[in-house]
């Protein structure tokens, strides 16, 4: 039986220390693969906390890849592949270097958020900068890597909210991802074979062949990426999203985690990782994922993410954190970049990091969508569909795959569901090569993303839908 002591939990809920303490005992080897766990309601028992305490547990732990459960067998620990060793290469720099780069993290076709509110909250924060900030900081350039402060602000955000330790010295903030990509190729070189998931976000294709490289897609699998593709496919830089992938919506495994990090230090400083963290701060259910780069020592993960699922696609406000080898390559060789941001945005955004106000709009916001990711379910549970219409990955992100069983194509499906507030986009759609275009259940699949939609608009769909398939 697992024996914990939850006076230690500090400030935790009991929830997440026992997610830790479990997660900690499998990665260290207290608990090896194919140990069954306690039942649920033994364990709960044992430690004398309640039964949806070690539910959240078992969850998380089973969303992240550290256990598996088995119909009417219990919770069973995953096999995990050992994590590299190498001395983590430095990443802290002793000053701050110049900067201005990265981020293949934003820009997803999606259903713009509460505008209005996202635009008041914008707008107070811009106020209260000017209202309460010296003009000498307000006004004056900001560094190639952005301010200092909000550096050191974005920081702590990621140490609170992905469980990051970062160097501010380390982050280079600019004016949406599409701009940092360009630079991260810069960075890297043109030289170098860029593998994307497929399916997988269009436009990074056709950014990396718009600068001239070549790129390799790379099929997926229940776990994330996979890794015998990888190996065919030959990358020197994987660019990934392992929290909430694009479209299909999946977490990359704990597993799958490990083993690409081994695959990249197998050819340390040639092989690098580019995590995009698109949408993860819009996990529905549990706590969110872990980044990858939290777990990351081999010095091989370029994490990159903006605030424009927070704060609206219309602010280019984007960042990305260097390992510490690329950031001293950064400085020597990109150092020249001035900021994409103006040092009043900057500030304005330091202010709502700071202050924790952008932390609680961000759980306004999660909390909205899950009602309304709650609804879509409820419309199609009362639509006469459970059988032939399921949703999938729907517990990250603002949007989630609709699997249905149809003799349409997902083309034809769409066309006959679309409407004034809702356009679904076939999965198909996102994918390059042949293989990776059809499920082998046969089933159809749209991506449907629900960020601005009302009552009215989800129940629409659900009656067209139901039309569709009669």
């Amino acid at each position: 039986m697992l024996d914990y002591n939850l006076a230690e939990k500090g400030e935790l809920s009991l929830y997440e220390y026992l997610y830790r303490r479990i997660r900690d005992d499998i990665v260290s080897g207290v608990l090896e693969a194919d140990d069954r766990l306690p039942s649920k309601r033994s364990l709960a028992q044992h430690l004398g906390v309640s039964l949806v305490t070690v539910e959240g547990a078992y969850a998380q732990l089973v969303a992240e890849g550290y256990v598996r459960a088995r119909a009417r067998s219990g919770y069973f620990v995953n096999a995990l592949p050992g994590l590299p060793v190498r001395t983590a290469l430095v990443q802290r720099s002793a000053t701050a270097l110049p900067s201005g780069v990265v981020a293949p993290a934003e820009a997803i076709p999606k259903a713009s958020e509460d505008s209005g509110e996202l635009a008041r909250l914008w707008s107070r924060a811009l106020r209260d900068a000017l209202a309460n900030e010296p003009e000498s900081e307000l006004f004056s350039p900001a560094p190639p890597q952005g301010l200092w402060r909000l550096r050191a602000a974005i920081a702590d955000y990621l140490c609170q909210t992905r469980g990051m330790e970062v160097d501010p010295s380390c982050v280079v903030v600019g004016a949406g991802a599409q701009t940092l990509d360009n630079m991260i190729v810069q960075l890297l070189g043109h030289e170098l074979t860029y593998g994307v998931e497929d399916p997988g976000y269009p436009r990074l294709t056709r950014l990396y062949r718009a600068n001239g490289v070549k790129v390799v897609h790379v099929g997926l699998d229940g776990e994330g990426v996979r890794m015998d593709e990888v190996g065919a496919a030959c990358p020197d830089v994987m660019h990934l999203m392992p929290s909430h992938q694009f479209p299909t919506g999946r977490v990359t495994s704990i597993a799958r985690r490990y083993e690409l990090l081994g695959w990249a230090c197998a050819e340390a400083g040639s092989r690098w990782i580019i995590e995009d963290d698109y949408d993860c701060e819009f996990r529905l259910a549990g706590r969110p994922v872990p980044a990858l780069a939290s777990i990351d020592a081999t010095g091989s993960v370029i994490y990159t993410n903006t605030f424009s699922k927070g704060l609206g696609a219309a602010l280019r406000l984007a960042y990305m954190v260097l390992p510490g080898q690329l950031m001293e390559r950064y400085g020597t060789e990109l150092g020249f970049y001035s900021t994409t941001v103006s040092s009043v945005q900057q500030v304005a955004l330091a202010r709502l990091l700071e202050s924790g106000a952008y932390e609680r709009h961000v759980a306004r916001m999660r909390k909205r969508y899950r009602e309304l990711r709650d609804e879509f379910a409820d419309v199609l549970a009362k639509s006469g569909l459970a059988d032939r219409v399921r949703m999938e990955e729907a517990d990250s992100g603002l949007h989630f795959v609709l699997a249905v069983g149809t003799s349409l194509s997902e083309e034809e499906l769409v066309a006959r569901v679309a409407g004034p507030g809702l356009s679904p986009m076939p999965l198909s759609s996102c994918a390059c090569l042949p293989k990776n275009r059809t499920a082998p259940d046969g089933l159809a699949r749209l991506v449907v993303q629900y960020g601005s939609l009302d009552s009215e608009a989800i129940s629409a769909f659900g009656a067209e839908l139901s039309r569709a398939l009669a």
